[in-house]
């Protein structure tokens, strides 16, 4: 049987690979520290339930508005206006499936046939085959180990050609953690505007920042070519409720109803209520949180990096480390980019569950969601351990 040629660009997602095989051991028996999927732990928050369950009652069950009801998007702009201090007068936001589908829409309306993509690498594990989708090029730029991989404007500008359209940044960043401080993120505004290119920041981690009094937000610039991409799974632990949104100019939302409204039409509307309680409530639901994942991010980059060829750095913002194994890879005998059996090894033998790095791009190195309790955490150090000695 033929595909469509655009399928041949596409694998399945190695987070998801990692998932399924983490999923087939734990239904045999198998004990697991699981550190793979950037699923929370924590349940969604109370009132956040209670309004899917009061929905449901209430018989609000039914098609919404293609880019959801107005409560939902005056919750959203309202949150940018508590939460981060943004002037929303002049911004449009609508809902979607999830930020995966908000992420998908925008590149089919901005992107085809001959058009460059700037691309963060390491990466979010879709953005490259959402662009290649589109029929676009995705171009990668790094960043500096010590910054997180995150590129600045100046690592991006030479990467800017005649058929470059556009650029993507990630912040809080998937999986290196990073997070742009406010000059940062301005100069690659700056960059995009003097190169006439539309910027799209993906932004879903925004609660989860340590270093930071406040995140500074792709939404507070004045740049008209700019959409901010968000999401209740993260911040609120919704992620089965498949909500996010997207905020931009009123032009670029309305294009992107149109795609929705022949790609998924509305959210749920079930969603949608519940995901009006969660931004409305930001400073309770989400904030309290942050002393708790700090304290564990600083005590597992500390653990990993008394172990063999390790190195890990604590980034300012998400719920990921990225550590650097290269060193652990030569010490066991393997090459430094053989990141994959690395995971495989510590999944098979060590029972514990990792991504490799060279799902996102950078290989020789491995994503660890620190969502475990410390007690487990501690417990995944140990099994690391012992298992990187056997072959020492």
């Amino acid at each position: 049987m033929n595909f469509a040629g655009r399928v041949n660009v596409l694998s399945k997602s190695e987070t998801q690979e990692i998932n399924d095989r983490a999923g087939e051991l734990k239904r045999k028996g198998r004990d697991l520290v699981d550190m793979g999927a950037g699923d929370p732990r924590f349940r969604e928050p109370k009132p956040v339930r209670s309004a899917g369950k009061k929905a449901i009652e209430d018989g609000y069950t039914g098609y919404t508005e293609v880019g959801g009801n107005q409560n939902l998007m005056s919750a959203i702009t309202e949150r940018y206006e508590k939460v981060f201090g943004v002037d929303t007068s002049n911004l449009a936001v609508m809902s979607t499936v999830g930020a995966k589908s908000a992420l998908f829409e925008i590149t089919q309306l901005l992107y085809e046939g001959g058009d460059e993509v700037i691309l963060p690498r390491p990466y979010w594990v879709s953005y490259s085959a959402q662009v290649e989708l589109s029929g676009a090029t995705p171009v990668f730029v790094t960043g500096e180990r010590d910054d997180h991989y995150l590129p600045t404007a100046a690592d991006i500008e030479p990467k800017i050609t005649p058929a470059t359209k556009g650029i993507l940044i990630n912040t809080p960043a998937n999986p290196s953690g990073g997070v742009y401080e406010e000059k940062q993120t301005r100069d690659i505004v700056d960059l995009a505007r003097k190169h006439d290119l539309f910027l799209v920041g993906d932004e879903c981690y925004d609660g989860f920042v340590y270093e930071q009094d406040r995140f500074w937000t792709l939404a507070s610039s004045d740049y008209q070519d700019a959409l901010v991409v968000g999401s209740t799974s993260k911040n609120f632990a919704m992620t089965g409720w498949r909500l996010g949104y997207i905020l931009g100019g009123t032009d670029y939302i309305s294009e992107l109803e149109k795609i929705q409204s022949h790609f998924t039409s509305s959210p749920p509307a079930i969603s949608q209520r519940a995901g009006e309680v969660a931004f409305r409530d930001e400073l309770t639901l989400s904030r309290g949180l942050r002393k708790r994942f700090k304290l564990k991010r600083d005590y597992l980059a500390e653990e990993l990096s008394e172990l063999p060829g390790i190195n890990c750095l604590p980034p300012p913002g998400s719920f990921y480390l990225f550590p650097d194994v290269r060193g652990t890879l030569t010490e066991m005998g393997y090459e430094k980019n053989e990141d994959d059996k690395l995971a495989e090894i510590f999944l098979e033998e060590a029972g514990v569950v990792t991504v490799p790095g060279s799902a996102f791009g950078v290989p020789g190195h491995l994503r660890l969601a620190y969502l475990p309790e410390k007690d487990r955490l501690g417990e995944a150090v140990e099994r690391i351990d012992s298992t990187i000695r056997t072959y020492i």
